[in-house]
């Protein structure tokens, strides 16, 4: 298998932003779960399959992150442009969600949303003063 990676070091709720010239899996690992996959091996990680770029993802806990940008299968590889950078924390970058995603994910993603645009508007509504 073919793929391109780089590692980062990151704090919690920074963002990592990948872009990416064409549909394709990204995922984001610890250094033990990248030497599994490297391996061959069962491991767990963030993200999927991605068809629009820039890719975000708000970094769970503090660690050394492995981005993985897959090129394709072996029986039908692709050529990817891919490039990462580490972003400061910031409330209004949300994470993408991967097109492969399971429909509770998806759910979930849009409830929150819902959620977060429901607060901001209570939110404004209390900082007004009347009189």
């Amino acid at each position: 298998m073919k793929f391109l990676h780089q590692s980062i070091e990151a704090k919690k709720k920074e963002i990592i932003e990948v872009e990416i010239d064409t549909a394709t899996k990204v995922k984001f690992m610890t250094g033990k779960e990248f030497k599994a996959y490297k391996g061959g091996r069962t491991h767990s990680y963030y993200g999927g399959l991605f068809e629009e770029s820039p890719v975000r993802f708000v970094v769970p806990y503090d660690a050394v992150w492995t981005v993985v940008v897959e090129k394709g299968t072996m029986s039908t590889p692709i050529e990817v442009k891919a490039s990462c950078r580490r972003l400061s924390p910031n409330n209004s970058v949300r994470s993408t969600i991967a097109s492969d995603a399971p429909p509770h994910v998806r759910a979930a993603e849009g409830l929150l949303e819902e959620e977060t645009a429901r607060i901001a508007a209570e939110m404004s509504l209390a900082g007004k003063s009347e009189g």
